[in-house]
């Protein structure tokens, strides 16, 4: 075990408390870690903001690495994300349902790395990401939180029409087939090789297509998809009133005036397979 306060540079904040709530920067904390795990997550780390349009973060937050409990928190081996800070950007997990792609595109490279990757769509996970390597990177069809982010990125990144479950079925392997063929790569996708191509890949599309969610027409979308989510008894009230807003003559000339920067996925996808 070891102690550290920051991770290649990068400080390494709590944000869990009544001074420092959750969604914050926090404040810097010591924390365990087992050395060998710390390699681990130092390497995927760099990937990942090797890869990030953001470049390297001034801030992560971490709900913790070595806790008093049972399983691999308990030897120092799992880490806790709950958010990233840039200069002028965030990434906070609980804020999914409007940050899919630039969260995806973390998700993917993290993957490469750690075998278990617990997520939004993970039960209680919805405000952190637990990643540890208590299991081989690898993918089965078996593992409910590998099938969840399968079908995250087929939905979300790739636009195709598919429940979000954790469990791998027809529709869940005909659709992986289909992305697989558009990103040519070999299947099936329990082969190790060819699911480390699709993490790959699906991290630098995501990226790239995050890159488009800053303008205010977008930001507007990200909102009418938080709407959404709401619950039934809140939903329609706020969505009323977002509609007047966006439906306002000089609203609407506004929104208007701005250019619709969404990418086209083909185009994405070739770039990225050209690169």
């Amino acid at each position: 075990m070891e102690q550290i306060n920051a991770i290649k540079g990068i400080p390494l904040h709590y944000a869990r408390l009544t001074s420092h709530p959750y969604g914050t920067r926090g404040e810097q904390r010591d924390f365990l870690i087992d050395s060998e795990f710390l390699e681990v997550l130092k390497t995927a780390l760099a990937e990942v903001f090797a890869h990030c349009p953001l470049g390297t973060p001034e801030v992560i937050t971490t709900a913790g690495i070595f806790v008093d409990k049972p399983g691999q928190h308990g030897n120092g081996k799992a880490f806790d994300l709950d958010a990233i800070f840039w200069s002028t950007n965030a990434l906070v997990t609980l804020n999914f349902v409007h940050q899919k792609e630039l969260y995806l595109g973390i998700e993917s490279f993290l993957r490469k790395h750690f075998g278990i990757v617990l997520n939004y769509y993970y039960t209680n996970h919805e405000d952190h990401w637990h990643v540890d390597t208590s299991v081989n990177v690898d993918y089965h069809e078996s593992s409910k939180s590998e099938t969840l982010y399968l079908q995250m990125v087929l939905k979300f990144i790739y636009g195709k029409a598919i429940i979000v479950d954790g469990i791998s079925g027809p529709q869940t392997r005909a659709i992986t087939r289909d992305v697989f063929d558009q990103l040519n790569i070999n299947t099936p996708i329990t082969t190790k090789v060819n699911y480390l191509k699709f993490l790959d890949l699906t991290g630098k599309i995501a990226f790239k297509l995050s890159e488009a969610k800053n303008s205010p027409l977008q930001l507007f979308e990200n909102l009418s998809d938080v709407v959404e989510a709401l619950p039934v008894q809140h939903k329609n009230e706020v969505m009323q009133a977002l509609n007047s807003f966006s439906d306002h003559a000089e609203t609407s000339q506004w929104l208007t005036a701005f250019e619709d920067k969404h990418h086209d996925l083909d185009a994405v996808i070739s770039e990225v397979l050209n690169t």
